[in-house]
């Protein structure tokens, strides 16, 4: 089923409003017939969806993405528009490096304060993709290895910038690191396989 541009700002929309629920569910508190209905209006909200569900409109990859490379993968779980866990970073390509630039919020939080690793884990491999793709050498995740250096915060504003270092036939290599303001937080090391689009006999 197509998606029109008023229709994919709706679901936009409701996505968006799925993540605001998530993330006040971290830290949901009341009486007991508080809570009672909330899981009731959740419960027939989840019914009506459920109606109108597996009717997916959102294609899986975009390649109009320009230089906002979230919509390359609208429904991805780390960085895609659609997706209400995703984290709400801007992404874009400047030069030969993509930068991604944002903050995590309570549903990404592992130790108190503090963005869980595997989520780090996950951002650095969509977005050292991302960078491939940027750069004209699209590939699928071989290797990926991340050095965790301090804990990365919740609720401050954090960089990632990526660049490939080596071309070696289909292999391609690709470095990431993340900083809050000066502080190396992290970095990481990605080994992709270029993917080739080959035509069906």
């Amino acid at each position: 089923m197509p998606v029109s541009e008023s229709q994919r700002q709706q679901l936009k929309g409701i996505i968006e409003q799925l993540s605001i629920s998530i993330e006040a569910s971290q830290t949901l508190g009341g009486t007991s017939s508080e809570l009672a209905e909330i899981e009731s209006t959740l419960r027939q909200l989840n019914q009506k969806m459920m109606k109108l569900s597996n009717r997916k409109m959102l294609e899986f990859y975009d390649p109009d993405y320009g230089n906002d490379l979230r919509k390359i993968l609208p429904c991805s779980p780390f960085s895609g528009y659609f997706n209400p866990m995703a984290a709400k970073l801007n992404i874009y390509s400047v030069d030969d490096t993509v930068v991604a630039e944002g903050e995590f919020g309570l549903i990404h939080q592992g130790p108190p304060n503090c963005v869980h690793g595997g989520i780090i884990s996950g951002v650095y491999d969509q977005v050292l993709a991302y960078c491939g793709i940027a750069n004209g050498t699209p590939g699928f995740t071989a290797s990926l290895r991340v050095n965790y250096l301090k804990p990365t915060p919740l609720f401050k504003p954090l960089h990632f910038s990526c660049q490939i270092i080596k071309i070696d036939e289909r292999q391609i290599h690709i470095e990431g690191k993340c900083y809050c303001v000066e502080e190396l937080l992290s970095t990481a090391e990605g080994l992709f396989i270029h993917y080739e689009k080959r035509d069906n006999p």
